[in-house]
């Protein structure tokens, strides 16, 4: 698969599947946050309509989710739409469900499977990482991920409709004449399970973009959404914080060498 790495110098990651309850959003903000401190201009850009990362982040912001889309999709306004968190480097774009029409602007538009790699190109200088928080399912916001992005990351969980989807992911990207890069880890894991550690066994070879490191299913993950706080920012010695770091290692030491 030949990759196709953005003529953009911030690095771009979008955590994505088609399928949805596999940590997705999750993953997202932990990512996000610890990009952040480690001192990296960050932006987590929600780009699901469920607007779970936003909710997660979106204390004491501005409801700015009914600005013109179609005019930021366009280079418009930008700024408008970008929020500081209360956590220093990281930024928020935020999502909502009035946006739940993205693929039918996208639609009309011009170049229409750019649109978020111009985008993304007009807030270069702004940061150093840009993580998407992706919805499920392929389509035309699919396109635009795969367009914009160096990396995709698809979590899935230890079951046979979640590997599915990774390699429905992995055959979309296949089929594109240029391609980001694929990493795919597990999530959501519980290692005393014989089934989990079976999978692992079974299907490692059958999808090589598969990580060793794994997030393991974990009760301050769940306390997350209670909380609203990242994991990796509130219990940075916990399992479930390492796990997340040893995850983001592995995407970024090899950019470096």
């Amino acid at each position: 698969m030949k990759m196709n790495f953005p003529k953009i110098a911030m690095h771009v990651m979008a955590v994505y599947s088609v399928k949805g309850g596999v940590g997705k959003t999750t993953s997202a903000l932990n990512l996000a946050m610890l990009s952040a401190l480690q001192g990296r201009r960050t932006l987590l850009f929600d780009l699901d309509p469920q607007g779970a990362a936003t909710w997660m982040l979106d204390g004491g912001l501005p409801k700015a989710h009914k600005a013109d889309m179609k005019r930021m999709l366009k280079g418009k306004d930008l700024d408008a739409r970008l929020f500081d968190t209360s956590y220093k480097n990281l930024t928020l774009w935020p999502n909502g469900p009035e946006h739940a029409d993205l693929s039918l602007e996208l639609a009309e538009m011009k170049h229409s499977t750019e649109r978020l790699a111009r985008l993304l190109e007009r807030l270069e200088g702004q940061f150093d990482e840009v993580v998407l928080d992706c919805p499920p399912g392929l389509g035309l916001v699919a396109d635009n991920v795969f367009e914009a992005t160096h990396d995709v990351l698809v979590p899935l969980i230890p079951a046979p409709l979640s590997l599915r989807a990774a390699l429905q992911v992995r055959d979309a990207l296949a089929a594109r004449p240029k391609a980001p890069r694929m990493s795919a880890f597990l999530s959501m894991v519980d290692r005393r399970r014989g089934l989990h550690r079976q999978f692992v066994e079974e299907h490692g070879a059958e999808l090589p973009e598969l990580l060793p490191e794994w997030i393991p299913a974990s009760s301050e993950i769940e306390r997350q959404t209670v909380s609203r706080v990242p994991v990796t920012y509130s219990q940075p010695r916990s399992d479930a914080a390492q796990a997340y770091y040893r995850l983001w290692r592995a995407l970024h030491v090899p950019l470096a060498d």
